[in-house]
């Protein structure tokens, strides 16, 4: 009996698409958004108060580990996909396909949650410029959220319009390509960090230490209200403005 091998070596070598300076941008471009101007705000008054800072610093640390993990296996794994294509070769098909339809979930969750916000800037410089109200009559969705009660309403209105828009535009804008994609984001970025300098360099004289104290508010007596804990539930909170 004679057995024939034939071995086929093939090499697949990626194409470089986008300099690191691009990389760099795209990344900054998650981190600096909805996350940063509204959610902080948000952590802090609800969860964390003066503390906020310690969450941002703890949950920085955490995406810099998730990060190295995603590098480590985009090394060990080099082949075009996501945590899709490493859950696959790591642990099979059907673990990948739940895997993946949790993916594409996450995706949706953090499209609408910036595409909401993106539409509330639109009704506000709506409001800026011509001083009209259009927030019932273009932004509010069909169902809303009552923290309070923590149960779904009617809002009795249709259509989020400008999310609609601005969804629309940025799917267009991929569709052109990811170069294009890319500069459009860099101006976007710089923007953003001119932005974000004059905001802080213009207000440090504001500054009022004495809201400092405390630093960690007494806690009210549940896990999510201040002190120590409430920090720690202010991180998982500012956890997607590093994630996007």
């Amino acid at each position: 009996m004679v057995t024939l091998q034939v071995e086929i070596d093939t090499q697949i070598e990626f194409k470089r698409t986008l300099p690191w300076w691009q990389l760099l941008a795209i990344g900054l471009g998650a981190i600096i958004g909805a996350g940063i101007f509204v959610l902080s705000g948000q952590a802090a008054s609800r969860y964390a108060g003066p503390s906020v800072i310690v969450s941002f610093i703890l949950t920085g640390i955490i995406a810099l580990f998730s990060a190295l993990s995603f590098s480590e296996l985009g090394a060990m794994m080099p082949l075009a996909g996501s945590v899709y294509t490493y859950t696959y070769a790591a642990l099979g098909e059907y673990l990948a396909w739940f895997i993946g339809w949790n993916s594409i979930l996450l995706y949706l969750f953090g499209v609408m949650t910036v595409t909401v916000a993106w539409s509330e800037y639109v009704v506000k410089f709506i409001y800026i410029v011509s001083d009209f109200n259009a927030t019932r009559a273009i932004v509010q969705a069909p169902f809303g959220w009552n923290e309070t009660t923590e149960a779904f309403y009617v809002t009795g209105q249709a259509i989020n319009l400008p999310a609609i828009a601005i969804t629309i535009a940025i799917t267009v804008l991929l569709i052109i390509g990811v170069r294009e994609t890319a500069m459009v984001n860099l101006v976007l970025v710089v923007i953003k960090i001119i932005i974000l300098l004059i905001f802080i360099f213009a207000c440090c004289k504001y500054v009022n230490t004495k809201n400092y104290d405390p630093f960690f508010p007494t806690n009210l007596g549940s896990f999510s209200e201040y002190g120590v804990t409430g920090m720690l539930q202010a991180s998982t909170y500012v956890f997607f403005a590093y994630v996007g």
